[in-house]
């Protein structure tokens, strides 16, 4: 296991996983941000808990579509061979940018 990967899941508690789907709902739901395979889909899951929890301790409420397209842009950073603490600080700051938080 990839050391950012057991990282991530250290920090993130316990997580559910998203049902398996059909092809052709994963190939039009990639078109959407949706993690590929299962490292993302655990990515994404506790990418999305941590931001809720940072979000709630901050006292905001995330507009739609940010934690979606943020964890998707952790997933792509990670996939891409960037640390987490890089792809933490390139997707808040695009988040920043975007959505004003």
């Amino acid at each position: 296991m990839p050391i950012r990967l057991f990282v991530l899941l250290l920090f993130s508690g316990s997580m559910a996983l998203a049902a398996p789907q059909s092809q052709a709902t994963q190939s039009a739901d990639q078109s959407q941000a949706q993690p590929a395979n299962m490292k993302d889909q655990i990515i994404m899951g506790a990418c999305s808990q941590a931001m809720a929890s940072e979000l709630s301790l901050a006292g905001k409420t995330a507009p739609a579509g940010m934690v979606k397209e943020t964890c998707g842009c952790v997933v792509t950073q990670l996939n891409n061979k960037s640390s987490l603490d890089q792809a933490k600080v390139i997707c808040k700051q695009i988040a920043a940018a975007k959505y004003g938080l």
